[in-house]
């Protein structure tokens, strides 16, 4: 199915398509080159302008987005997924959540908890909730329970849907709870979180691209 927008066609989607695990409706398999948008310009960018310039950092940052390991750690709902094979580490790029072709949010509905709700996060104007598993007796503090308020399960604490990127840089601030309020600071939490070691340079890229989507 192709949706199409007054003046452009989006691109193809359905439930599924391109996901980590396999795509259902074709069997193939996982693709993390997710974005396209900029391939052409790798064979005709030659100016040195600014224009030009701006371009290529564009053009970095959608390989940056595409490429760059990450070593995905206490995510849960991939890391202790038994689909994944519940891995302590799970070695990816940031297409593995945001798989969509040339859209890059998640295909299927696979809310995560990457850490945004711990209680360590939060900031004097958000709540702090205590939640204690009736069954362990276990307690944790959260600024949100996330998908647990649906679906009252201990496993869905703090777990939340990822959005689409498109349109991205007109719709600040950032997470479901504002905690970041600037691209830049997306950038930033993830590179903290996950260790990731973005350079200064593909820090700049990345977000050249993000900005153009």
């Amino acid at each position: 199915m192709t949706r199409k927008s007054e003046g452009a066609a989006a691109p193809p989607f359905y439930v599924g398509i391109n996901d980590p695990l396999g795509d259902p409706r074709t069997g193939a398999a996982f693709d993390p080159i997710v974005f396209h948008l900029y391939d052409a310009w790798a064979s005709t960018l030659t100016g040195t302008d600014l224009k030009a310039q701006a371009r290529q950092s564009i053009l970095r940052g959608q390989t940056v987005f595409n490429t760059k390991p990450i070593a995905i750690t206490g995510v849960a709902g991939l890391n202790d997924n038994p689909a994944f094979g519940s891995p302590a580490v799970l070695h990816g790029t940031c297409t593995i959540c945001h798989d969509a072709p040339n859209v890059g949010n998640h295909s299927v509905a696979l809310p995560l908890n990457i850490g945004l709700t711990d209680a360590a996060r939060r900031t004097p104007d958000m709540p702090l909730y205590t939640l204690k598993n009736r069954a362990t007796g276990a307690t944790v503090q959260v600024t949100d329970p996330g998908r647990a308020l649906i679906t009252g399960r201990w496993a869905d604490i703090g777990k939340f849907k990822g959005p689409i990127l498109r349109g991205l840089a007109a719709r600040p601030p950032y997470f479901h709870n504002g905690f970041a309020a600037t691209l830049t600071d997306v950038i930033n939490f993830y590179n903290t979180r996950f260790a990731i070691g973005f350079t200064a340079q593909e820090q700049a890229d990345l977000l050249a691209f993000l900005q153009s989507l």
